[in-house]
């Protein structure tokens, strides 16, 4: 991997009452407000604005930014693959030890590749590799 990647530039950025979202190219960053409940019924609003960004088909890794304390109902992921199934993968980024241990057991809900990183960097780089590996 001694290849040097450019960071990705993004395509637009959404400031949404439950937190801000950045689409990139290939996948997108979100990153909830404190103390934000987030379920199915949050994420329609940034789903829909994927769908209107990637359309239909062109395969996306969504990138949850854990910067903040907030809580996530791991049962809504099934019908967020159902209303939006270009997600090829879900990366979890989180640098408390609680958050991160939270996040390892939403893989149980998620039938999509998965994996959790301490920094954002690493998360865009496999976001990266798993869009490429689907095309």
């Amino acid at each position: 991997m001694g290849e040097i990647r450019t960071k990705p530039t993004p395509l637009v950025e959404h400031n949404l009452e439950m937190g801000k979202f950045v689409f990139y190219p290939n996948f997108v960053v979100g990153e909830f407000n404190e103390g934000i409940y987030a379920t199915f019924e949050t994420a329609i609003v940034p789903i829909q604005l994927a769908i209107e960004i990637y359309g239909n088909d062109k395969p996306v890794v969504y990138i949850s930014h854990r910067l903040n304390s907030y809580a996530v109902d791991p049962v809504g992921y099934k019908e967020v693959y159902d209303l939006f199934p270009n997600f090829e993968g879900f990366a979890i980024v989180a640098t408390n030890k609680r958050r991160r241990m939270l996040a390892h057991l939403e893989r149980l809900f998620i039938k999509k590749p998965i994996r959790v990183f301490s920094d954002l960097d690493s998360a865009m780089e496999w976001a990266e590799e798993i869009i490429e590996k689907s095309l």
